[in-house]
């Protein structure tokens, strides 16, 4: 299966750097460089509810819901932009990203398992508020395929571009791990634990839908400064174990852009 997925990504990055480079010799081109602060959120699908579970399906998920946060990460990425004339453009580039979210555990009391790889709550050392955080994390290496298209009034400004932007972007899962975090309290002398949660495990490969847009602002000679907002939606579940969801993120790129070779006049 593993493979599979390999084998399908690798074309689609064989098919988008053919057409990237088809472009070459005619039209204007880019490259970019970008760090993303970003905020995932949670869709519950499909959900298991555990035996220990005293309550109703229904009961059981509205807990999952109080419970859950957004979730804040960072993301990284570089990308080839070609631009043919002052109002379409295309670009491809390969990114690392981070799909997480938060679920919140409070009103603890002795006795309570944090995580079977971590343990219980056998008694604590310090009093005051208790609470566990679980981040879940769903790392992948992307290759994003991005349209881009010029606002309406804004295509022509010198210094200044506006774009439409909308693409796919297959991904590779490399790491899906839970960070818990003790807030109040440790146990055996630490307060932060990293575990592979597998009722909540990655899916290996996923195709994520973003839309967004595109702004440059010339700073100096060939070099310009890009603010990049983008939704970004996996179209598959991020998970499959006994819970099923989905993690949109919100994600702000913000970056530096390098004309390669002669840049045109406007």
């Amino acid at each position: 299966m593993r493979t599979r997925v390999l084998n399908i990504f690798c074309c689609v990055a064989i098919f988008g750097c053919t057409y990237a480079l088809s472009a070459q010799g005619r039209d204007e081109k880019f490259f970019d460089i970008t760090v993303s602060p970003s905020l995932g959120f949670r869709i519950l699908g499909k959900h298991t509810v555990p035996i220990s579970y005293k309550g109703t399906k229904l009961e059981f998920k509205d807990s999952l819901n109080k419970a859950d946060r957004p979730g804040q990460t960072v993301n990284f990425g570089i990308q080839y932009t070609t631009k043919r004339n002052a109002f379409k453009a295309f670009s491809i580039g390969l990114s690392y990203t981070d799909f997480t979210f938060r679920r919140v555990a409070n009103d603890l009391k002795i006795g309570y398992e944090i995580h079977p790889k971590v343990g219980i709550i056998a008694g604590v050392i310090q009093a005051g508020f208790l609470e566990v955080h679980y981040d879940f994390h769903y790392r992948y290496i992307e290759l994003p395929l991005m349209w881009h298209k010029s606002a309406e009034g804004y295509g022509n400004f010198r210094d200044f571009d506006l774009w439409y932007s909308y693409g796919i972007a297959p991904a590779l899962l490399i790491n899906d791990k839970t960070n818990i975090k003790l807030v109040g309290f440790t146990l055996n002398g630490s307060n932060n634990f990293q575990v592979k949660d597998s009722l909540i495990s990655g899916m290996p490969f996923n195709m994520v839908a973003q839309v967004g847009f595109r702004s440059q602002y010339h700073m100096y000679k060939k070099l310009y400064g890009l603010v990049q907002p983008r939704l970004r939606v996996p179209l598959l579940p991020s998970s499959k174990g006994a819970q099923q969801v989905w993690t949109p993120q919100f994600s702000l790129d913000i970056g530096l852009v390098f004309v390669l070779g002669k840049e045109k006049s406007r």
